[in-house]
């Protein structure tokens, strides 16, 4: 493989296993990588990945996973293709496919009416690379210091000042309290960046972050990022009685509320709360947590704590895509009343807990609560509805048109294997799928100055 684009004929095998390649077809130039770690471990997952050459440059923009075993058949037939790349009419529905056998790719032609020409491109891990490490020193920068829990003062200063924030966020109707309401209405000036369940895995946080330019895009405003709840408990092969994760999960999303005050939004989820109902496997994890802060911040922390939870909003509507943690009301409601979800406990209870009607949980919500909480959002049929809380697979992050919905999307962001999140704009949310990455201790190892923290902070 050379740098002088080369027509595909047939089939052509990549002889080096990571060598990535750039691919032009209809005035599209597409660039095809290994993905790898930050540490430069490419057999972790032996993935590839299939991006737009000028998003790439931009930033913050789509791709396509190609994992291990996998058959990409790349042109305007394929919907996630074309949502993408938005091919023209001169490339044929179906003109290549690509193939990974273990991290080797065989590039194959399908249709002889379409030309694809194929050249070896610069590797571009190192500048990538080093967008990702400037990303997660400017991190270390907002949070002001190694990512670790903060001093019991310095946690209830910055609890205090976002409780501050949150009686005031925009796009948020006032309810007849004169707070802030359940409902956020997002303007669509800024591209969503949709994030499922973490369920205090940090680490999946940072891969986000550090991903894709979103620093960058968040600093520029040219990002949002919608938290859909459940930041905090973990889940999985984990302890689930320990909550310093969870404690830290929240000092790391309050620094950047602070940093980020009309860019980053958190939506509450059933876990946001220190009921004795709230856990996992019988463990009482809302009142361990409850417990957990008090001890190590005091009874103040633990008020604020309780207060920050009840502060959160419940639903976020844009032009184009919806989105709460559990899913819509099985019931009749309103607008009004999702403005005033305070006051509406069972209304509260369905947004965080409902999850899709499946075969062993008949009892669930389906496309004709989907339809009724679209309509009375006041958005399009088709409109995307993006929910958490429900991971339909322990291995899975991601699932499409859930439940036979249209356009009805789950995404749970805590898995340590994998990881998914939406991205904007326009009316089709495009959906990433990211290798999970150990970044804390990474992050807390980097060589960061005084005056560099103070000017990534920002």
């Amino acid at each position: 493989m050379t740098a002088r684009p080369r027509l595909l004929a047939g089939k052509l095998r990549l002889a080096e296993e990571a060598v990535p390649v750039q691919l032009d077809m209809g005035g599209r130039s597409l660039w095809l990588r290994p993905d790898h770690r930050i540490n430069g471990d490419w057999q972790a997952t032996r993935d590839w990945i299939l991006a737009d050459r000028e998003g790439c440059d931009k930033g913050l923009s789509g791709f396509l996973r190609i994992a291990s075993g996998d058959k990409l058949r790349l042109g305007r037939g394929d919907a996630a293709c074309q949502r993408l790349f938005k091919f023209p009419r001169s490339v044929m529905k179906r003109q290549v496919e690509i193939a990974n056998d273990a991290g080797r790719l065989t590039i194959s032609r399908l249709d002889p009416g379409g030309e694809t020409y194929v050249s070896r491109v610069e590797d571009t891990a190192a500048r990538l690379d080093s967008r990702r490490l400037a990303s997660l020193k400017a991190i270390r920068g907002i949070f002001g210091g190694p990512i670790e829990l903060l001093p019991p003062d310095q946690a209830l200063m910055t609890l205090r000042k976002v409780n501050g924030l949150l009686r005031e966020e925009a796009y948020r109707p006032r309810d007849a309290l004169g707070l802030p309401g359940g409902l956020l209405c997002l303007p669509d000036a800024a591209t969503p960046v949709i994030v499922g369940d973490l369920h205090a895995n940090l680490d999946n946080l940072l891969k986000i972050l550090s991903e894709n330019a979103l620093l960058d895009s968040l600093c520029s405003g040219e990002a949002s990022l919608v938290l859909l709840g459940d930041a905090v408990h973990p889940q999985g092969d984990t302890d689930l009685a320990q909550m310093d994760s969870s404690l830290l999960m929240l000092d790391l999303i309050l620094k950047l509320k602070i940093r980020f005050p009309r860019n980053l939004f958190y939506l509450r989820g059933n876990h946001e709360s220190f009921d004795q109902s709230v856990g996992k496997a019988g463990v009482p994890q809302g009142l361990l947590l409850k417990s957990r802060a008090r001890k190590l911040r005091g009874e103040a922390y633990a008020d604020a704590l309780a207060e920050f939870f009840e502060l959160l909003p419940y639903v976020a509507r844009a032009e184009h895509w919806i989105a709460c943690h559990g899913g819509p009301p099985r019931g009749e409601t309103t607008v009004s009343d999702l403005v005033n979800v305070r006051s509406r406990h069972r209304l509260g209870q369905e947004l965080v807990w409902n999850r899709v009607r499946r075969p062993n949980y008949p009892g669930g919500y389906g496309k004709r609560h989907v339809s009724a909480f679209r309509a009375k959002l006041g958005v399009d049929e088709q409109t995307a509805f993006v929910v958490g809380h429900t991971p339909l697979s322990p291995e899975g992050t991601l699932w499409l048109d859930a439940g036979n919905i249209r356009n009805h999307h789950i995404v749970y962001s805590a898995n340590p294997d994998k990881l998914a999140v939406f991205v904007g704009p326009g009316p089709d949310l495009i959906p990433l799928v990211y290798a999970a990455e150990a970044l804390l201790d990474l992050t807390n190892a980097l060589d960061v100055s005084a005056q560099e923290a103070a000017a990534l902070a920002g």
